[in-house]
């Protein structure tokens, strides 16, 4: 059962990008799913928080590019946004590198709530303004 589940009302019609939104979904319900195992493997968690580190880096790299290459004004909030979460996805990962071998859901709560509404809320508004560039 995914825990985490793409909508299309998510879509900021960009195909790239939706993408690598929907990337961030599936990561998140591997978390999800290590969770719900038993005789959880920490390496096993090791790896799906150094995947979902690696995404975000690539991610909002690419999101940056995109925007600044096309003068979206909202950059700098989205650089600011992305930031934050890059902080808080450390902080979660480091909390449970240290000997907790499992994510509490309400980890992955904020980290599903996060995205949606940075999606729902800032991706959306330069999905408009592409749409208006024509492009």
């Amino acid at each position: 059962m995914e825990f985490f589940k793409w909508k299309d009302q998510f879509s900021v019609y960009i195909p790239e990008m939706d993408q690598q939104h929907q990337k961030f979904f599936s990561l998140l319900n591997n978390v999800h799913i290590y969770n719900e195992k038993q005789g959880r493997d920490p390496e096993f968690l090791n790896g799906l928080f150094r995947d979902l580190v690696a995404y975000v880096e690539v991610h909002f790299a690419e999101e940056e590019t995109l925007l600044e290459k096309n003068k979206f004004l909202g950059l700098e909030i989205q650089k600011k946004q992305h930031q934050y979460f890059r902080d808080q996805l450390a902080q979660f990962r480091d909390q449970h590198f240290k000997g907790d071998a499992i994510v509490p859901q309400s980890v992955l709560v904020f980290l599903r709530d996060w995205f949606m509404r940075h999606v729902l809320e800032l991706d959306k508004k330069y999905g408009e303004h592409f749409k208006k560039l024509g492009s």
